[in-house]
C-alpha cells in the first residue's frame, strides 16, 4: 500500500505539472534567452514554492477535513468546480487561437535572480493556491480514508510530488532551450487542448466524489 501511495503521489506531481501556466511561461523564456542551467535555478525557486503549500495543504486541509465528512463534500465540490472551470476556460481561449501577448523585459540572469524569480512568482500566483489546495487537497484526502498510515509519510510524499512534477517540467524546459525551433504554435496549441480536457476530467470524477458522497449521506 505505501509504494503505491508514493507512486500514486509521483503521478499526481505529472498531472499538476502538465497544465501551462505563467510558471511555464517564465520559465520557457528564461530557457529561450539564458539556457537550461540558467532556468533549473529558476525552477529550483518555484519547487520551494511548491512545497510550501504543498506542506500547508498536507498539515491543514488534509486532518482538517478528515475529521468531517462535510468538509469532504465542500473540498469535492469545490475542486470539481476549478478544474472544470480551469479547463473549459483555457479550452475557449485556445479554440479561439489567440496569438501569444506576452510582455518583453529584461530578466535578471544571476542564479540567485532566477532562483528569487522562481519563488515570487509561484508563491504570488493566486492559481497555485488554489491548485495545490483543491488536487492536493482532495488526494489527500482519498488516501487518508484508504492508507490512515499516509499521514506518518508526509516528508516523503511531499518528496514524491516534487519529483513527478520535476519529471515534466525539467525536460519540457530542456526541450524548448534546444528544440524551440520545433515547437511550433500548432504543437503548443495541441499540447493546451490535451491539458484542458484532462482538467476536465478530473473535475468531472471530482463532482462525481461529491455526488457519491452526498446521495449516501
Amino acid at each position: 500500500m505505501l509504494a503505491e501511495f508514493l507512486l500514486s503521489a509521483v503521478i499526481l506531481g505529472i498531472f499538476v505539472a502538465i497544465p501551462p501556466g505563467s510558471v511555464t511561461i517564465a520559465a520557457s523564456q528564461r530557457a529561450i534567452k539564458y539556457g537550461f542551467r540558467n532556468c533549473l535555478f529558476f525552477t529550483l525557486g518555484s519547487s520551494i514554492s511548491d512545497i510550501f503549500y504543498i506542506i500547508l495543504v498536507y498539515k491543514g486541509v488534509s486532518q482538517l477535513v478528515s475529521s468531517y465528512k462535510i468538509f469532504e463534500i465542500i473540498l469535492s465540490a469545490v475542486c470539481g468546480t476549478i478544474l472544470c472551470y480551469m479547463g473549459i476556460l483555457s479550452l475557449i481561449k485556445s479554440l479561439r487561437n489567440n496569438s501569444s501577448n506576452s510582455r518583453n523585459f529584461e530578466l535578471k540572469k544571476s542564479p540567485v535572480a532566477a532562483v528569487i524569480s522562481g519563488i515570487l512568482i509561484t508563491l504570488t500566483n493566486p492559481m497555485t493556491i488554489i491548485g495545490w489546495i483543491a488536487v492536493a487537497g482532495n488526494f489527500f484526502l482519498v488516501w487518508n480514508h484508504k492508507f490512515p498510515q499516509s499521514s506518518d509519510y508526509s516528508v516523503l510524499v511531499t518528496v514524491c510530488i516534487m519529483i513527478g512534477v520535476l519529471l515534466w517540467f525539467v525536460p519540457l524546459l530542456f526541450a524548448v532551450s534546444r528544440l524551440k525551433k520545433i515547437l511550433s504554435g500548432r504543437i503548443l496549441n495541441f499540447l493546451m487542448r490535451i491539458c484542458d480536457f484532462w482538467l476536465i476530467i478530473f473535475g468531472l470524477l471530482a463532482y462525481y466524489n461529491f455526488f457519491k458522497l452526498i446521495t449516501v449521506s
